[in-house]
């Protein structure tokens, strides 16, 4: 019994490491209070997930992609609000320059739109004329021309309500999921070259591809 009872202490008290990916921004997050939060991942494909905790030791920067090792250690006595664990930085493995300021470049510029959700078949695409400067859109919705402002921070990006041409085409399915799909944006992706959108809960929206100028 004494053995199993010190077994059973040593290992609550033991530590132990992980590796993980850091994103190149902080972002606000609810706590107990509101607060900023690291993005975390394990690997490469996952997707980027809040953590909440602060890690000692680790003079994080902005603007760089970090791989990290790090120390977890249980805490006693952890206060009522608080985590019940410790994050000491070991190393950093390396860290990275962020592409971020080549993916707003990339976001900048003229889009069409390859998949719409509820739409099986695109008889015409809609296309999206991204100017960042001014933080507007604007094309065709696949019948009338339209126009909205949007607001963008990290993947996070809003689009007003569009204001669009008054026009009446035979299907109008297609501009109106477009519409809809620009209120419902929440955050935005880009993979393997494409532009894609998705709602607050993560379900996918829309896909672009980008147009040569």
């Amino acid at each position: 019994m004494i053995f199993l009872f010190m077994l059973t202490l040593l290992l609550n008290s033991c530590s132990t490491t992980k590796i993980i990916y850091v994103a190149d921004a902080i972002v606000d997050c609810e706590g107990v209070t509101t607060q900023k939060c690291f993005n975390i991942k394990e690997n490469k494909e996952d997707d980027w997930t809040l953590f909440y905790d602060s890690i000692e030791g680790f003079d994080y920067e902005e603007g760089f992609i970090y791989k990290i090792e790090m120390e977890i250690t249980k805490i006693k006595n952890p206060p009522s609000d608080g985590s019940n664990l410790k994050y000491k930085l070991i190393r950093i493995i390396y860290q990275e320059k962020s592409k971020k300021s080549q993916e707003k470049l990339t976001f900048d510029g003229k889009w069409e739109v390859s998949n719409l959700i509820g739409i099986n078949s695109l008889s015409k695409s809609p296309t999206l004329l991204i100017d960042l400067e001014t933080k507007k859109i604007s094309g065709n919705a696949g019948c009338n021309s339209y126009g909205s402002d949007f607001s963008i921070e990290g993947n996070q990006l809003k689009f007003t309500t569009p204001v669009a041409t008054k026009m009446y085409c035979s299907n109008m399915k297609i501009e109106k999921t477009f519409f809809n799909c620009l209120r419902t944006t929440s955050n935005y992706k880009f993979v393997d070259g494409s532009l894609t959108f998705y709602t607050k809960d993560g379900n996918e929206l829309m896909t672009c591809a980008k147009l040569k100028e």
